[in-house]
């Protein structure tokens, strides 16, 4: 006999001697003050009903019934103090005191066990309410698998690992569990996972606690294949949107290829057949066309080589202390050509400045946004590079006066393939990679980067770097 089941005897035979002794001391209170038989017999009944339910066993009832009679017969009934008995009307009432004293312990002490049974299943229903949605905002498979680990541990009490078909073992001790164990499938279907072990430590399993552990592992057979359909569909997914980039990539690639390609062929062709009859300013205006196209298509070989690493990736970052000036300065001489009558104004720091960075990298940034600047202004507009020092990082500052940004890509402007729907002042629109590349360089040292309004008219295009690297 185990030591819980000796302590629940013992409550409720304390229980049970406690009513007789109410019951028998309140019928001694009421028969002073003159309280027929018949009225203190119901507070023996009361008495009954109250053991009963308080120690939920009919057992109890019935014993505490004969007893109450017993202490009913020696006090009440003549000859008192003796358990005998004279009149045949103190038979009847005690038989049926007895029967009724019996009859309703015993209806009572179902309809308290019936009662924490209810609660007991509704307990239940309400922890597997509870594991069923506990797995739904878990993602990642490591995650689910520690979520069922842990609801084994708070609903049970009992210590678990998780043996995967694939032979990983989760495990959310620092020591592995040992002793005996029980072992319940992890299906996806038809299809065995794994194993759910939980270690009982020679306890016998009720049944709600196998009914909690079953849904566990139920659970985690569906949060798994959940986590498997997810992962599937996300590598279609990130298949697609490449294949959709490829696409892209190779069609806007042809498309702004095209218009360069065939203004340099053009010139080329009126240059060789009219070398003669060209006077020289005009073979100088087509060949400096020819090297403005030129360097329109080294960009753009440059910005679709660098995405290309961005996707891969595999853009590395050598950063080595470089003076701002110098950068910039480079920048400015690749684009001179471009400007064309536009008016670009450089403001630097009075003092040096050098800058941790990729100086080849900050470049093509500073490449990228004022050709831009230039794509979307006339001639005669006003351009400005403003280089500012600020704390611990350096700010830099592309502005134009064009038309400034359209709503409908402003929020997508850093994303890749984002261009003006409008026509450009020079006729190249581009692919739409510049500011993309942009963003991963600057991001990729430790920067970031925005645009904003140019009061009263165009963009400003800002960008930070650290200075300490």
């Amino acid at each position: 006999m185990s030591s819980n089941y000796k302590k629940n005897t013992l409550g409720s035979a304390a229980k049970t001697l406690i009513m007789l002794v109410l019951a028998t001391g309140s019928s001694i209170a009421m028969s002073y003050l003159g309280v027929g038989k018949e009225s203190i017999i119901m507070v023996f009944l009361l008495g009954v009903l109250f053991s009963s339910v308080l120690t939920g066993s009919y057992f109890w009832g019935i014993l505490n019934s004969i007893l109450s009679l017993m202490a009913f017969n020696f006090l009440f009934t003549v000859p008192i103090y003796t358990f005998h008995i004279y009149s045949s009307n103190d038979i009847i009432l005690l038989m049926f005191f007895l029967i009724t004293a019996v009859v309703s312990g015993t209806v009572t002490s179902k309809l308290q066990q019936q009662i924490e049974i209810s609660l007991k299943n509704e307990n239940t229903a309400k922890i597997l309410h509870q594991i069923s949605s506990g797995f739904l905002p878990v993602s990642g498979q490591k995650s689910i698998m520690h979520q069922g680990i842990s609801f084994i541990k708070d609903y049970t009490g009992f210590d678990s690992i998780i043996e995967l078909e694939n032979k990983e073992i989760y495990n959310a001790y620092d020591v592995l569990p040992t002793g005996n164990h029980l072992s319940f499938e992890i299906k996806s279907g038809t299809v065995k996972l794994g194993n759910l072990l939980v270690y009982n430590k020679n306890q016998a399993f009720d049944e709600q606690i196998e009914l909690i552990i079953q849904a566990v592992s139920t659970q985690l057979g569906i949060a798994l294949d959940r986590e498997s359909l997810y992962i599937e569909r996300e590598k279609i997914r990130v298949a697609m949107e490449k294949e959709h980039l490829r696409s892209t990539l190779l069609r806007s690639v042809a498309h702004d290829l095209r218009s360069p390609l065939t203004a340099l062929s053009g010139a080329a062709n009126l240059l060789a057949d009219n070398y003669e009859t060209l006077t020289f300013d005009e073979r100088k205006t087509l060949v400096l066309g020819m090297s403005e196209e030129i360097t329109w298509l080294t960009g753009l070989v440059e910005n679709i080589l660098n995405m290309t690493r961005i996707n891969d990736s595999q853009l590395l970052i050598h950063k080595e202390f470089e003076v701002i000036d110098d950068v910039v300065s480079e920048a400015v001489s690749h684009i001179s050509r471009l400007l064309n009558d536009r008016n670009l104004i450089v403001e630097l720091p009075k003092q040096v400045i050098m800058v941790p960075v990729d100086g080849k990298l900050i470049v093509q940034v500073l490449i990228n946004l004022l050709e831009n600047a230039i794509r979307h202004t006339t001639s005669q507009s006003k351009i400005s590079l403003e280089i500012k020092e600020e704390r611990d990082f350096l700010k830099i500052i592309v502005a134009d006066t064009g038309e400034g940004i359209a709503e409908n890509i402003k929020e997508n402007l850093f994303d890749k393939f984002v261009t003006l729907e409008r026509n450009v002042t020079d006729g190249k629109k581009g692919i739409g990679l510049g500011l993309a590349i942009c963003k991963a360089i600057v991001e990729a040292h430790g920067g970031e980067i925005f645009t904003e309004s140019n009061v009263p008219k165009g963009s400003r295009f800002i960008f930070t770097l650290p200075l300490e690297g």
